[in-house]
């Protein structure tokens, strides 16, 4: 009788530590696959080269899409649609096209990093007026997709799927904590260097405009008079570097032009460039080129500086309200 009791007792303790362990394991994959984190480097398809996603962010309950796009427009509108619109962003899940993720709401809505809507999450249509070279981001919020989900498609409308015209980016890989290729903080700001070259171009002829009208003319910087100087030419490679400094400072909120130790010559020297003969123009809290640059004009060391003779190349950038231009002679 013992030797049965005996049994018996020993199989509801296998069945108990049994059970707790598969309870366990199953906290322990919960826990592990709601732990947040950040893809820096979504992989996906998309229809055309005007927008991207900068990172997919994985947080305890949600997934969200960071989305930009740059406008080709010379005018026109650009509009989002908040969650119930027939037209609003939605996730399918590949391997089960049925399984459809609603959009919960959009955030952050910007253009040129100005926040011009917080939050959209009722049921209607958001319009803004844009022109060409302006720069667009918001943050799409989904639910946090199941561990079973591995490629979805971020679809702008229902049964739009094969739209071109739409801002749709097809088979999102979904990755883990655990996955090797979710990139680096680094690795999304060279994906948005790349990527806003589009922008880029069209600051470019605007500041080389701006600094060669200057120098054909003349100018007062401060007490003195400089005559007309030669034109410059504009150096992609040192917009590059001037691109990295406005970026690192919009994410530091900060104001210096060393970066991570590095001083102006020595961030030139990263992108190939060795000279010791190099000015830089920084500026703050200006959200229009002719506001930055007039307040460069205005300031006699940097009115100095573009108006000396002997610069021959320049290049510059601005990353929401932070400016930066150096002039190499």
């Amino acid at each position: 009788m013992k030797t049965y009791l005996s049994y018996i007792l020993s199989l509801i303790i296998t069945f108990f530590v049994a059970n707790y362990s598969i309870a366990q394991n199953a906290n322990n994959e919960t826990s592990v696959s709601n732990k947040p984190f950040v893809d820096y480097k979504p992989v996906y398809k998309k229809w055309q080269n005007n927008y991207i996603l900068d990172k997919i962010s994985y947080t305890k309950d949600r997934t969200i899409f960071h989305f930009r796009y740059v406008s080709h427009y010379e005018e026109g509108t650009v509009t989002y649609y908040g969650p119930g619109e027939d037209l609003a962003w939605f996730l399918k899940n590949d391997a089960n096209p049925a399984q459809v993720f609603k959009m919960i709401e959009i955030k952050n809505i910007a253009i040129s990093d100005i926040v011009k809507r917080p939050i959209l999450n009722t049921k209607e249509a958001a319009v803004f007026e844009t022109k060409q070279g302006d720069v667009f981001t918001c943050e799409v919020h989904f639910e946090r997709l199941p561990k079973s989900v591995k490629i979805v498609d971020f679809i702008e409308g229902l049964g739009a799927e094969k739209k071109t015209n739409h801002f749709n980016c097809l088979d999102v890989e979904v990755k883990t904590i655990d996955s090797e290729n979710l990139g680096s903080l680094d690795d999304m700001i060279d994906n948005i260097l790349d990527f806003e070259q589009q922008v880029d171009g069209v600051l470019a002829k605007r500041f080389l405009d701006l600094t060669n009208e200057l120098r054909k003319k003349g100018c007062h910087c401060g007490g003195g008079y400089f005559p007309p100087v030669e034109p410059i030419e504009w150096d992609s490679m040192i917009a590059i570097s001037t691109k990295r400094l406005v970026i690192a400072l919009w994410l530091k909120d900060g104001m210096t032009s060393d970066v991570d130790g590095k001083n102006t010559q020595q961030r030139l020297a990263d992108v190939g460039i060795e000279t010791e003969k190099a000015y830089e123009n920084m500026s703050y809290s200006f959200t229009e080129i002719e506001q930055a640059f007039r307040g460069w004009k205005l300031t006699p060391p940097h009115c100095k500086r573009m108006m000396d003779a002997r610069v021959k190349r320049i290049g510059a950038a601005r990353k929401e309200k932070y400016w930066s231009m150096i002039l190499i002679y």
